[in-house]
């Protein structure tokens, strides 16, 4: 696919998130009459999913301490329903289980998706829990568990075929999704605004607006675009911690081991839902 020499909105990134931008955009576009799929254009140095998006472990869930984001969770569990087939997603379901410390902080979780409509059960008691989890899995010898939240949405997608089916989606608004495309820099006019976009197979004009969605590549654009190295915090004492680095990345590295998928059906041979120890199998 030919580079273009202008576009009304670049999206950085062919990851989860730039895709997801530039799918919505052009949905949006489309609903508004204000343009089309064509409009936006993707640019990604190597190809879909070939960074973060396409290692990560896949899990779809809301249990999160965080209020806020209940509601944004629920949000994008429903965006995973409304095509499980395109986006390789499989409504399995989601269990946290306890120990009696963290009964009060299930709880609220479990309260919290109540309240929005968010299919779970909160299941208490040591007995109780080892009567839900047998009829899961007739094997079951776990002790000490007193607290099971089990989410009946929620599940898993495979990452790499997931971001694929989104990137189809993109196509399939029209958006030209171009990968082996390095951006080596911006131009911006006065306003601070970027006018173009430089890459490694030429410069793009920028008509409206450019979205940096390239995950734990996020210091080198943040550089191009001349921002700021250090960052003044505030602590919740209202001390000043001045010059902290923008951007601390952490490295988690997890193992892998090959398990047979029916080792851990359910009683009746279905699929088990996702665990905090069970991201996915394949």
């Amino acid at each position: 696919m030919t580079l273009p020499q202008r576009a009304a909105y670049v999206v950085v990134g062919a990851g989860i998130h730039g895709l997801s931008t530039a799918y919505h955009l052009a949905k949006e576009l489309r609903a508004r009459g204000a343009g089309s799929g064509a409009d936006v254009v993707v640019l990604d140095k190597s190809k879909a999913g070939a960074g973060a998006s396409g290692i990560a472990c896949g899990v779809v869930r809301n249990n999160y301490f965080q209020p806020a984001m209940s509601e944004l969770m629920q949000a994008c569990v429903e965006v995973w329903e409304s095509d499980p087939a395109a986006y390789h997603y499989n409504s399995v379901g989601y269990i946290a289980l306890g120990a009696a410390v963290q009964e009060s902080d299930l709880a609220a979780t479990f309260e919290r998706q109540e309240r929005i409509g968010y299919r779970s059960e909160l299941i208490a008691g040591a007995a109780e829990v080892d009567a839900h989890m047998k009829a899961l899995f007739p094997d079951w010898r776990a002790q000490g568990v007193t607290v099971c939240l089990h989410e009946h949405q929620g599940g898993f997608a495979f990452n790499v075929e997931s971001v694929h089916g989104l990137r189809d989606k993109c196509l399939g608004e029209g958006v030209s999704v171009l990968e082996g495309v390095e951006v080596t820099g911006f131009v911006s006019r006065d306003d601070g605004s970027v006018s173009t976009v430089e890459t490694s197979g030429g410069a793009i004009e920028v008509g409206e607006q450019v979205v940096i969605a390239p995950g734990p590549w996020a210091a080198r654009f943040w550089s191009l675009l001349g921002m700021p190295d250090t960052i003044d915090i505030r602590t919740p004492s209202g001390d000043v911690v001045p010059d902290r680095p923008m951007w601390t990345y952490w490295n988690l590295q997890e193992g892998e081991v090959t398990v047979d998928p029916l080792m851990f059906a359910t009683a009746d041979g279905g699929a088990p839902p996702c665990t905090p120890w069970r991201s996915r199998l394949k």
